[in-house]
């Protein structure tokens, strides 16, 4: 199983959070139910009386998990898109529209 995809699950029943979380990483509903019932064999999650929570085990593992794969470098948190970026121009350049361009 991949590390990421199980700190998320782990993550998501310890906080009671949106499975979205999941979905967004690419999985469907097939591949979190499989993620979901290989945590419960492992027992990392504890499925009783309709409430699904973590055990000592998954505690024990959130907590590895988070420290190796939690980003504590805020420059990081968002990453740059480089096509979007404008080159850089010298400081005598004069931008000169076309007039077909303008909209005002």
């Amino acid at each position: 199983m991949n590390d990421k995809l199980l700190y998320i699950l782990l993550d998501i029943i310890k906080k009671n959070g949106d499975i979205r979380r999941l979905k967004r990483e690419g999985l469907d509903y097939i591949s979190i139910a499989k993620i979901t019932t290989e945590a419960i064999k492992n027992k990392l999650i504890i499925y009783d009386n309709n409430k699904i929570s973590l055990s000592d085990l998954g505690e024990e593992m959130y907590l590895e998990l988070d420290l190796k794969l939690k980003v504590l470098d805020k420059n990081k948190w968002i990453e740059p898109k480089n096509e979007s970026r404008i080159p850089i121009l010298e400081k005598d350049f004069v931008f000169l529209p076309k007039q077909d361009e303008l909209h005002f």
